[in-house]
C-alpha cells in the first residue's frame, strides 16, 4: 500500500521587454493564463499587450515551440479577435492608439515583475529547514510513524527526506524517500531522487539523476532509465514541497504536475483546493487549507491539510478507499531550524 500520493505541474513562460533599452529580459515565470487579471486596463491596451506577448514569446522560444496556433490562442485569451474587416482608416487609427498605450504596457510589465517577485518571496519563506513528525493512524488506531525533514547544504541545495514505518499484525512496511533539489524562482528542480522500500513482501529500490542541461534522466550509476524527460519534471517526494509552495502562493485553485513515481514511471497528477476548515493540530484548533487529489474515478480519495500559521506545513493527510479510511497522517511535532 502506497502511503502518500503527490502531484505534477504546468509549464509557465513569462518573457518581458525592458522598456528603456527595448531588449528582452527573462524574469521568473508567470503563467500566461494569469496575466489578464493582473491589471485592469482598456481593451486596446489589452490587445497591445497580447500582441507584445505573442511577439516576445515567439522571439524568446522560437517558432518550433510557440506555433501559430498558440499565438492565435494568446489573442483569443485577450478577447480581441474580430471577424469583420477593418473599415477604411481604422488601421491607421488603431496604430496611433496602440502607440499611445506604451505607458500602460510599461505599467503592466512592472506589475507582472512585482507579482513574480512576490511569488519568489513566498517560495523562499516556505522553503525553510524544519522537521515534522506524524502518527500513522487507521480507523482510530496508531500503526506507525512518519518523519519529513528539509535541510540545506553549503551549496544551497535542499535535501527533502520522508521516512515512514508502519505495521499491522504481522505485516510491516518501511519506506524511505530522499530528494535533493534546488530552487529556481518558485520552482522546485530535482537533482537526484532515491526511494527504498523494505518489509513484508518484495524489497524495492529506485534511484535517478535529473540531468537538466541535457534534459535526460539516468540512474545514479549513469545508466539510462525508461522514464522520459518532461518540462518542470518532479519526483514523487519533492512534488509535495512544490504543492506546499503553490498553495501558499494561492494564484490558482488547481495544480497539475509531471513527476516520476517510486517505480520510475512518468505520472501526471492534479490537485484542487476544496476550501478552508478548522482542524485540531497538536491540541490546538487552527485554520487549515484542504486539498484533494483529483482522479478520474471515485474509488479512492486522498486529502491533504496545510496550516498557514505553520508556514503552510502539511498537518494532516487522509486516504479513503471505497468509503473506508485506509490511512490518516496526523502531525505530532514540528521544529523549525535556525540559520536556514
Amino acid at each position: 500500500m502506497q502511503l502518500m500520493y503527490f502531484l505534477q505541474r504546468s509549464e509557465r513562460i513569462n518573457p518581458f521587454v525592458n522598456a528603456s533599452t527595448n531588449t528582452l529580459t527573462q524574469v521568473p515565470a508567470i503563467p500566461v493564463r494569469h496575466l489578464a487579471v493582473i491589471a485592469n486596463v482598456s481593451a486596446k491596451a489589452a490587445l497591445h499587450r497580447a500582441c507584445m506577448r505573442a511577439r516576445i514569446a515567439y522571439a524568446v522560444v522560437g517558432s518550433s515551440f510557440i506555433t501559430r496556433t498558440m499565438l492565435f490562442g494568446l489573442l483569443i485569451a485577450g478577447g480581441m479577435l474580430v471577424s469583420q474587416p477593418a473599415a477604411a482608416g481604422e488601421s491607421e487609427r488603431a496604430a496611433s492608439e496602440l502607440t499611445t498605450t506604451e505607458p500602460a504596457t510599461t505599467e503592466l510589465t512592472t506589475k507582472n515583475t512585482a507579482v513574480s517577485l512576490e511569488w519568489i518571496e513566498t517560495a523562499t519563506q516556505i522553503t525553510q529547514p524544519y522537521k515534522a513528525t506524524y502518527d500513522l493512524n487507521r480507523r482510530g488506531r496508531t500503526h506507525g510513524t512518519a518523519e519529513r525533514e528539509l535541510t540545506v547544504n553549503a551549496a544551497g541545495e535542499w535535501r527533502y527526506q520522508t521516512n515512514t514505518r508502519a505495521s499491522i499484525l504481522f505485516l510491516s512496511d518501511r519506506r524511505y524517500n530522499d530528494s535533493l533539489f534546488q530552487m529556481n524562482g518558485y520552482y522546485v528542480e530535482p537533482i537526484t531522487y532515491e526511494y527504498a522500500r523494505r518489509g513484508t513482501g518484495s524489497d524495492q529500490d529506485y534511484r535517478v539523476r535529473f540531468q537538466r542541461a541535457e534534459k535526460t534522466l539516468k540512474t545514479l550509476d549513469g545508466e539510462e532509465v525508461t522514464a522520459e524527460w518532461r518540462e518542470h519534471l518532479l519526483d514523487a517526494n519533492a512534488v509535495l514541497h512544490q504543492l506546499q509552495i503553490d498553495v501558499a502562493i494561492a494564484e490558482a485553485q488547481t495544480f497539475a504536475y509531471e513527476l516520476i513515481d517510486e517505480d520510475g514511471r512518468n505520472e501526471s497528477y492534479e490537485f484542487a483546493i476544496t476550501g478552508e476548515e478548522t482542524m485540531q493540530v497538536r491540541g490546538e484548533a487552527m485554520p487549515v487549507i484542504k486539498v484533494e487529489r483529483v482522479r478520474d474515478h471515485n474509488r479512492r480519495q486522498t486529502y491533504f491539510w496545510f496550516a498557514p500559521s505553520l508556514n503552510y506545513t502539511l498537518v494532516g493527510m487522509q486516504q479513503i478507499e471505497e468509503g473506508k479510511e485506509q490511512l490518516r497522517l496526523v502531525l505530532t511535532d514540528l521544529q523549525f531550524y535556525e540559520g536556514g
